[in-house]
């Protein structure tokens, strides 16, 4: 987390790099949650941007999680214990509006669907559900000194409908999820 912070730092301390398109498209893939799960499948957002203050995104999560990931306590905190894996496939639509240059917060609304599966056992659990929350960003245009080259790391936290209840998987337990969030740093190139 550290780490990551340091970074962001480093790749926005130069005014140069804070030139912003009043409007067009953007995609990126995003790096934080993919770097934490070996970059099994595919995580990113396109979008357009409206004006200075306004701007839509669909993220894309198609994500298998990894053991370490899941019970690590500060990336995930999805689990307690050991020996389950999982994947989670979301969908999810983003209003965003600037409150200044570069920060923004946000509504947003999608699908999401979460399995946790046991490594030994012939154990799981399987969850579908609509969603709908907010959240804030940070993004950042023209990092390294090249044009069109964008971050955006977003915070978005959501609720979900159909609860995950806490559940047992052998000796471990699957967490509730009822508002789940989570940290995404997308790295793009705006048209």
């Amino acid at each position: 987390m550290r780490n990551l912070a340091i970074m962001i730092c480093i790749l926005t301390a130069n005014p140069a790099f804070s030139q912003t398109p009043a409007r067009g498209y953007f995609g990126a893939y995003e790096t934080l949650e993919m770097t934490m799960n070996n970059f099994k499948y595919f995580a990113g957002e396109i979008g357009y941007r409206f004006n200075q203050k306004n701007q839509m995104r669909m993220t894309i999560m198609e994500v298998k999680l990894t053991e370490r990931h899941l019970s690590s306590g500060w990336e995930a905190a999805a689990v307690d214990g050991n020996d389950v894996e999982g994947y989670f496939r979301g969908y999810e639509m983003h209003y965003d509006r600037f409150i200044s240059k570069h920060w923004y917060i946000s509504a947003n609304l999608g699908y999401y669907n979460d399995e946790y599966n046991h490594t030994a056992l012939d154990e799981g659990v399987e969850n579908k559900t609509v969603t709908i929350g907010t959240g804030i960003g940070y993004t950042r245009n023209h990092l390294f000194g090249i044009k069109h080259f964008y971050l955006n790391f977003s915070i978005p936290v959501r609720y979900y409908f159909n609860h995950i209840e806490e559940t047992k998987l052998g000796e471990t337990t699957i967490r509730p999820h009822v508002i789940v969030n989570n940290m995404w740093l997308f790295l793009g190139y705006k048209f």
